[in-house]
């Protein structure tokens, strides 16, 4: 009697801290810092155009143009699951850093995904070629890494 093998599940978990835009102006940032702000900023806008790019639907979503949004593509595109957590502040001199946080976080809200289950091939599957391992491969293929 063969026995036969248990699917595997593999899940990621990425928690990320984005830690805020860098307003320039308010910290006085000089030097290395300034260049550091430069890249966090330009991070983020990326991250909001991606953002943007799912929410509407778009046929191209620009996860390249930016290290943080290609690290992250399987976590906010895709089937993942996607959950932000704002900080805002009720400071009245906070207040332009807080609604543009609470824009970005609307951006995200729009965001229609979800996780899905999906089968990955046996080990069988992938060293014998079975018909079913080859039409998975192409669509599990980042899920195995």
């Amino acid at each position: 009697m063969q026995q036969q093998q248990q699917p595997v599940i593999r899940t990621k978990l990425q928690l990320v801290d984005l830690a805020g835009s860098e307003c320039v102006g308010m910290s006085g940032v000089k030097g290395a810092a300034l260049r550091e702000a430069s890249y966090i900023n330009k991070s983020l806008s990326a991250l909001a155009d991606v953002l943007g790019a799912l929410a509407e639907h778009r046929t191209h979503v620009p996860y390249r143009n930016s290290r943080l949004t290609h690290f992250l593509q399987d976590s906010i595109g895709g089937d993942a699951k996607l959950l932000v957590l704002l900080c805002v502040s009720p400071a009245q001199r906070y207040i332009s850093e807080s609604l543009q946080c609470l824009g970005f976080g609307q951006r995200a809200r729009q965001v229609q995904r979800g996780p899905t289950k999906r089968r990955l091939p046996s080990s069988a599957e992938k060293v014998g070629g079975s018909d079913t391992g080859g039409s998975n491969r192409s669509r599990t293929g980042s899920a195995s890494r």
